[in-house]
């Protein structure tokens, strides 16, 4: 059964069509799940295309030897069927960087986005060519990267010595007191680069590069010092996913205990 999927047929053909079709949902829907821009249907789509891309190079190839063959002698055609696939890969770069961005405070999104739809189309090529090994295998690989290392990349970032906050304050004098607030904590700042909030003239907006003591390394203590401060209005750590969600539980304390001072 194996060695007829792996010759040129209808059979084949409809096969590995259902193959991408699967393996691109597989991978398209933890994106989805996690609400990215690029969600199942984006993957699926590119998976099926690069297979459709290789599975033309493929059928091209069998009817020069074929059907065509009188011709193509005739003419001397030279073929070459790799470069259905290699004209995907090129194509797939601009629109995996379309889905590159600079978001907010200076944090660029989108990259995974941007690897995930590149291998995606390569283990569509891989489809479509009927390398069906190396098709399950990839797709293990890349589903485990994408949703299981997600956790471990947050928690290594978190036991790391370096940090960046997000600081919303008041007034420009408030910045001594909270380079006083981290450094109770040992750690040592490095670097202001002050932004515009467009929403609110008002309130100043920091990003603080810093790194944490060796003593006393804990992302948590020095995020929560600089919350609890009457002058700042918000305060997160600038980390994926999990450093969102805490960001916003320290959102809600610095407000909360800025009214509480004002009041």
């Amino acid at each position: 059964m194996l060695q007829m999927l792996k010759e040129f047929n209808i059979v084949s053909v409809c096969f590995r069509l259902v193959l991408a079709t699967l393996v691109g949902a597989i991978i398209g829907f933890g994106r989805s799940r996690q609400k990215q821009t690029a969600g199942m249907r984006t993957y699926l789509i590119t998976c099926v295309g690069a297979a459709l891309a290789a599975l033309i190079g493929f059928y091209e190839y069998a009817m020069l030897k074929g059907d065509w063959s009188a011709l193509s002698a005739l003419t001397e055609i030279k073929f070459d069927g790799s470069r259905f696939a290699s004209s995907v890969i090129s194509g797939i770069g601009f629109l995996a960087a379309g889905s590159i961005m600079l978001i907010a405070h200076q944090q660029i999104s989108g990259l995974t986005t941007a690897v995930g739809l590149f291998i995606t189309a390569c283990i569509g090529i891989a489809a479509g060519a009927g390398y069906y090994e190396i098709v399950v295998i990839a797709t293990v690989f890349i589903v485990i990267v994408m949703e299981l290392m997600q956790s471990v990349e947050v928690a290594v970032k978190r036991r790391m010595r370096n940090m960046t906050l997000h600081v919303d304050f008041n007034d420009l004098d408030n910045i001594n007191v909270i380079t006083d607030a981290i450094k109770s904590e040992g750690a040592t700042v490095y670097e202001y680069e002050f932004e515009n909030d467009k929403k609110n003239d008002a309130v100043i907006s920091a990003i603080i590069y810093l790194k944490l003591s060796r003593e006393n390394p804990s992302h948590s203590a020095v995020l929560s010092s600089v919350a609890e401060l009457p002058c700042v209005s918000s305060a997160q750590e600038l980390i994926s996913y999990g450093g969102r969600k805490n960001a916003e539980i320290f959102r809600r304390s610095a407000r909360h205990n800025a009214r509480d001072h004002a009041s």
